[in-house]
């Protein structure tokens, strides 16, 4: 990502509705498949500024992260996290390592996932649960994909070719539904503005739109709880077991 994004991202990411509500997603895997019990040591691949790494250690988690930018990485040690410069590609890590690896939002970084799925595989102990989150539908590229570097975008086929070797998959869930349409519109209409924002579309926001997203979440992950799965959204995540 651009260094710029970091910043923003780390003075954001506490309690922007988007992060807050991907957090909240995660925490109902983690109780769904019991993943909160115990001390499992953990992975955050490509850990960014820390926020997820924060959210897990408060559920006990033994918690470690690895990131390639050293600038993101920083903002983690500032905050007294346990990180690495390392890439999802080539992980710092023996095999066996961990319990639970987490990639959110990292694979569509990469111009051969297939090579960060094999270390992952490498580093989770037999058993071990991957979690990963992608941006979902390629036909919704734009601007703010090319801003965060991104090489694609996924649907469930690309998880499942992507996965499928070294996993059994147990969940594929799209999420972020709400705000699809949302965004559609909004990048739909940025195409054809003269002076293009060159940026990505994660920015602060005004206390009434984080009101009405906060609330439009708490429906969306209340109904992911009980239906275990939302039928469309902005992002996918997957939950698979290493064979």
């Amino acid at each position: 990502m651009e260094i710029a994004e970091y910043k923003q991202m780390d003075q954001i990411e506490s309690d922007h509705p988007w992060f807050v509500a991907k957090r909240k997603f995660l925490s109902v895997v983690l109780d769904k498949y019991r993943l909160s019990l115990g001390r499992l040591k953990v992975l955050d691949v490509g850990c960014g500024t820390g926020a997820v790494m924060q959210f897990l250690a408060k559920k006990n988690f033994e918690v470690y992260g690895i990131d390639p930018s050293g600038e993101a990485l920083k903002y983690c040690t500032l905050k007294g996290l346990s990180v690495k410069k390392s890439s999802a590609e080539k992980i710092d890590f023996s095999e066996d390592s961990f319990d639970v690896v987490f990639a959110l939002d990292v694979l569509e970084h990469l111009e051969n996932p297939e090579l960060a799925v094999e270390e992952i595989d490498r580093v989770l102990k037999k058993g071990g649960i991957f979690i990963m989150t992608v941006p979902a539908h390629q036909w919704l590229w734009s601007y703010h994909d090319e801003f965060l570097h991104h090489k694609k975008r996924y649907n469930r086929k690309d998880i499942i070719n992507l996965l499928d070797k070294k996993f059994e998959i147990v969940k594929i869930s799209w999420i972020h539904g709400f705000i699809l349409l949302p965004a559609m519109i909004l990048r739909f209409f940025k195409q054809f503005q003269k002076n293009k924002d060159s940026s990505s579309d994660v920015k602060p926001v005004s206390y009434l739109l984080r009101s009405v997203m906060s609330g439009a979440y708490f429906l969306e992950v209340n109904l992911f709880k009980v239906f275990n799965s939302l039928p469309f959204g902005l992002s996918l995540l997957a939950v698979a077991k290493k064979r």
